[in-house]
């Protein structure tokens, strides 16, 4: 039986409660989405699924360091956590540990979290008062050019942040929709 020696505040059904697990989960997640994440980035995509507690993964996170199973690095001018091939190695062979949905569960919202951040390097969202609204204009850029500006008005602000956040989650679906209804030919 798995003795629990973690705080159970902010904890969904089914997170981890063990110190050992969630550095098991930190380097298995890590080694699997292939990408440095920040400090924030890894604790925001844990948390929100309910995971882990905020307290307990930033100890884990402190612990992995030391012990030389994570590493800090620069990568997009921001100091990111990167996976050593010791810490790979171990989550290797302790994943089992870990279900199989904690794990699915990890890796997928780490990589949501990874695309939003890519979305929000390659794109931009302006939002302009107007007299009688708001102008949302969006903006993807990519090989050196300008792929896409679009300018939408809306009557109040809370549509435009939903706009905003719904272009931020999906840019490349948003671009693929308009190229596909304008070269339907209906």
């Amino acid at each position: 039986m798995v003795e629990f020696d973690a705080f159970a505040g902010d904890i969904a059904l089914g997170g981890l409660r063990n110190m050992l697990e969630i550095k098991i989960l930190v380097c298995y997640m890590l080694s699997r989405v292939k990408e440095p994440m920040t400090r924030k980035q890894l604790c925001d995509c844990l948390q929100e699924e309910g995971l882990v507690n905020f307290f307990d993964l930033n100890e884990a996170i402190d612990d992995l360091l030391k012990q030389k199973m994570l590493q800090e690095e620069e990568y997009l001018n921001e100091t990111c956590l990167t996976v050593t091939e010791a810490g790979r190695s171990n989550a290797e062979t302790l994943e089992t540990t870990l279900t199989n949905t904690l794990r699915e569960r990890s890796v997928k919202s780490a990589l949501k979290m990874l695309a939003r951040a890519k979305a929000e390097r390659e794109t931009n969202v302006d939002i302009v008062k107007t007299e009688t609204g708001y102008n949302v204009t969006f903006k993807i850029d990519g090989l050196g050019e300008n792929l896409l500006t679009l300018s939408l008005y809306v009557a109040d602000i809370l549509q435009a942040e939903q706009l905003r956040e719904s272009f931020l989650n999906n840019p490349s679906g948003v671009y693929s929709q308009i190229i596909d209804l304008l070269t339907s030919g209906q």
